[in-house]
């Protein structure tokens, strides 16, 4: 009779141990998945900051009468493998997501180019200058380019946004 009391309180206890590694784990996957999100807006957050204060730089320079030419500063956000990934440009310095860096600096050290007719243009991939080159890489990148926003310069008094419908 112990024995039988025995083995059915060892029973009792695998259930209870598993029910709580059950519970841990589903937690775990709970917590995983709110800590992604919080990063996801941190980035976001982020990328935002740095495009607003791009505009009020290049804003503030030409109220100063200073030169400033065009694409002085471009936002673009997309998707790389399912992924959001972004990049702005501002005083002639590219920040981007590794991921989307990466996959820019492959292209460019495969020497891709692009070209138009109208005007007859060629640049070839760049992470550094010219600032069109760098743009043209960056949505080149993207699996799926979601969101440009661009400086058109002095003649145009706000700037182009872009968003896909996706």
């Amino acid at each position: 009779m112990t024995q039988h009391l025995q083995q059915a309180a060892q029973r009792s206890d695998r259930a209870a141990t598993l029910a709580v590694t059950v519970a841990l784990a589903r937690r775990r996957v709970l917590l995983r998945r709110r800590h992604q999100e919080a990063v996801a807006t941190a980035r976001a957050l982020c990328h935002r900051s740095q495009l607003v204060l791009a505009r009020q730089r290049v804003r503030r320079q030409r109220r100063l009468g200073q030169q400033v030419g065009p694409l002085a500063w471009f936002a673009v956000e997309g998707l790389i493998d399912q992924q959001v990934v972004r990049a702005v440009w501002a005083d002639g310095q590219l920040s981007c997501d590794r991921l989307l860096g990466a996959r820019a600096r492959l292209l460019v050290d495969l020497g891709a180019e692009f070209s138009s007719d109208d005007p007859p243009r060629r640049y070839r991939a760049s992470l550094q200058a010219p600032p069109v080159a760098v743009l043209l890489t960056l949505i080149r990148a993207c699996d799926l380019t979601t969101v440009m926003e661009v400086d058109l310069g002095d003649g145009f008094a706000e700037h182009l946004a872009i968003r896909s419908a996706s």
